[in-house]
């Protein structure tokens, strides 16, 4: 029974202790420095809409016998020019686009370098484009008031007395990015 009083005596000094023991500190709370903002940048969805054709007419291929090489442009106002062995008619015109997006925002404009048209028979034709966006591509768009900006793309079709007649038609797969 000794025992036995010495062991709950015990046990009642360890949970006693257990009570009454000074609690451990904590560290002290601290913020980050500098402090982290959450941010967030919001652009108004871009547009990109195809206002008119690069057209290059009708082109008769007049020079007699066999020749090779001549051109047939559109320049971005819309203007044709025919060489030696091609007769250019009928209305002509730069393809024409805008884009429009957020104030200030800047945009990557990509524009094929070459693009393939094709006739009913499956004859290709092979179109250099040319525009005025510059060697970037990119475009600001304004600060205030209409957001959209307008360009052109124009080109250039080189043809031969072997050129397959025909219809040629083909897209000019232009897109735009936000940078």
């Amino acid at each position: 029974m000794k025992t036995f009083l010495r062991m709950t005596s015990l046990a009642a000094t360890v949970a006693a202790l257990a009570l009454t023991a000074a609690p451990a500190q904590a560290q002290s709370q601290v913020s980050a420095t500098p402090v982290a903002k959450a941010k967030v940048r919001i652009l108004k969805g871009l547009t990109l809409v195809s206002n008119s054709d690069l057209d290059f007419g009708t082109v008769v291929l007049s020079g007699a016998g066999a020749w090779s090489g001549d051109t047939v442009s559109v320049d971005l106002a819309g203007a044709p020019t025919c060489t030696a062995n091609l007769t250019c008619s009928g209305t002509t015109s730069a393809a024409t686009y805008t884009v429009t997006g957020s104030n200030n925002a800047v945009v990557e404009i990509d524009i094929p370098a070459a693009v393939t048209i094709s006739n009913a028979n499956g004859d290709d034709l092979i179109v250099t484009t040319s525009h005025g966006l510059g060697v970037a591509s990119t475009v600001t768009m304004p600060n205030s008031g209409n957001t959209g900006v307008d360009f052109e793309v124009g080109g250039s079709i080189t043809l031969a007395s072997t050129t397959p007649d025909g219809y040629y038609e083909g897209d000019i797969a232009v897109t735009a990015d936000y940078q």
